[in-house]
């Protein structure tokens, strides 16, 4: 007796993997009841394709060795099915081994005949045994691991969860960042919503045929934040305007992200998960981001504040602001390292403080390159409105801050004085930034503002913690003596405003 499964759109699973397959056979097939080898055999065909690459068999019946085209599972998700193609019984003829057909790439859900209790969804059915196949993401969040922790048996899945496993390759994001490092991407698990914004927008946005991806991110590395990241800055660009969403599409993803007067009540979430192929796939970390709502206002604020400085193209400024936290080492300049984008993404991602990550940048990276460059046009437009939205700074201290820093390293500029700067941005204590500020004042012959000279309870400036006022003078004051000391051809694409 054949195997049925019932596709239900109200019937999901809550995990993110499963959920994103059930959707996927939803679409492909439709509520209803559905043979489970009929479908087993349909995924098969999607996932498993021609390689272009030539193998041989020995055709029996004719009485010699005939070409076919080799099959494997598709990249990237031959780094997590292992299961080979049967390729029959082997003859050896004239002292060389041939299989007897072409192998099989196949599939067989193995139910076993007693009923037990599904690990994923709980229903009472005839279940398969989870480590024939590769579940890759059947993790708990809270406790990253293959498999659930406690189920040392592996997982046992009934033939719907067990399907919608595998129909989950075919819903996933993944961009690859050269052969070193892959990142998957899967949206929440809303089963309704998960399902418009599959149809209108995850399809319409996906790229067939390329080993770098099947997404299009605004900005890309190996870590997992700044992909991340990049991703989001490509959906949030697709709200206003798209030439690639239908009104329908924009518009679910306007709602999902509550750029409407309505907002979807299950707003959009986002699983992250990224690691090092090879053989298999080395997980390296799991990230859920739910803040998605909060940071598409943020965004709008960004491009409110680029516009204001006459920018033409305020996304693509922004995107080039927060891609420029790299550089380039080795010998021959060929590596690029990320590290600092990939910490200050987390913070914005977080709603964190990304200060600290951008005055490292600026001192460890700009400083001591051979051509010094400072932050990029409006950089500073947009993280004064980072300080202002997310960590709630006041604007008059901001100025000021600002201000002075300008001056300050301007002034360093033009009495040779990177030393001071650096001596500021080492401070560990409000003591050590006082007497670097009094040096300021007897070297550079410049008048520290009265703003910052007060220590109140609990070593704060101004209601500010000390160390977040010594960062962002660091910040203003090198930024401006690298401006001044820039390359003149480069001024007009480097330069930014830093009065506030």
């Amino acid at each position: 007796m054949p195997t049925t499964i019932r596709l239900d759109p109200s019937r999901p699973i809550g995990n993110f993997w499963i959920d994103m397959g059930l959707v996927v056979l939803l679409e492909q097939f439709g509520p209803g009841t559905y043979d489970a080898n009929d479908i087993l055999q349909r995924l098969r065909s999607r996932i498993a394709q021609k390689t272009g690459n030539i193998g041989q068999y020995y055709d029996e019946a004719a009485g010699q060795p005939r070409e076919y085209e080799k099959i494997n599972w598709v990249y990237p998700t031959n780094l997590f099915i292992k299961v080979s193609g049967q390729p029959g019984k082997k003859v050896k003829i004239n002292d060389k081994e041939y299989p007897t057909q072409p192998p099989v790439f196949d599939f067989k859900l193995d139910l076993k005949k007693k009923p037990s209790l599904c690990d994923m969804c709980g229903d009472e059915a005839p279940v398969t045994d989870a480590k024939m196949w590769m579940f890759p993401f059947l993790v708990d969040l809270q406790r990253f691991a293959n498999f659930y922790p406690g189920v040392k048996r592996g997982m046992r899945l009934c033939a719907r969860c067990a399907l919608a496993g595998l129909a989950g390759y075919l819903g996933w994001l993944w961009k690859a960042q050269g052969k070193d490092v892959l990142h998957f991407f899967i949206f929440h698990t809303d089963l309704p919503e998960l399902r418009r914004l599959y149809r209108v927008v995850i399809r319409p946005l996906t790229v067939e045929g390329d080993r770098g991806g099947n997404v299009r991110t605004a900005l890309a590395g190996k870590y997992i934040h700044e992909t991340t990241l990049g991703l989001l800055l490509e959906l949030f660009g697709q709200v206003r305007a798209s030439d690639r969403l239908s009104d329908e599409g924009r518009q679910a993803l306007a709602e999902l992200l509550g750029a409407v007067e309505n907002p979807s009540p299950a707003p959009l979430m986002l699983y992250a998960v990224t690691g090092i192929p090879g053989q298999a796939f080395n997980m390296q970390a799991l990230r859920e981001f739910t803040k998605l709502q909060s940071l598409y206002r943020l965004y709008e604020r960004w491009l409110e504040a680029l516009r204001l400085i006459n920018s033409a193209n305020p996304h693509q400024q922004l995107v080039s602001i927060l891609s420029q936290f790299s550089t380039r080492q080795g010998k021959k300049k060929n590596y690029e390292e990320s590290i600092w984008r990939d910490r200050i993404a987390w913070a914005i991602l977080e709603f964190g403080d990304p200060f600290p990550k951008i005055e490292q940048f600026l001192f460890e990276v700009r400083a001591r390159e051979e051509k010094k460059y400072p932050l990029r046009a409006g950089t500073l437009e947009v993280f004064n409105q980072y300080l202002k939205e997310v960590l709630a700074m006041d604007e008059g201290l901001q100025r000021v801050l600002a201000g002075f820093g300008h001056s300050l390293g301007t002034a360093a500029q033009e009495h040779n004085e990177m030393g001071l700067l650096y001596a500021l941005r080492n401070a560990k204590n409000p003591e050590d930034f006082y007497r670097v500020l009094n040096d300021v004042q007897f070297r550079l012959n410049l008048t520290v503002p009265s703003a910052l000279l007060n220590i109140e309870k609990g070593e704060r400036i101004a209601g500010v913690p000390w160390v977040r006022v010594k960062t962002l003078l660091s910040i203003y004051a090198m930024n401006s003596f690298l401006r001044k000391g820039a390359p003149a051809e480069a001024s007009d694409v480097n330069s930014t405003s830093m009065e506030g």
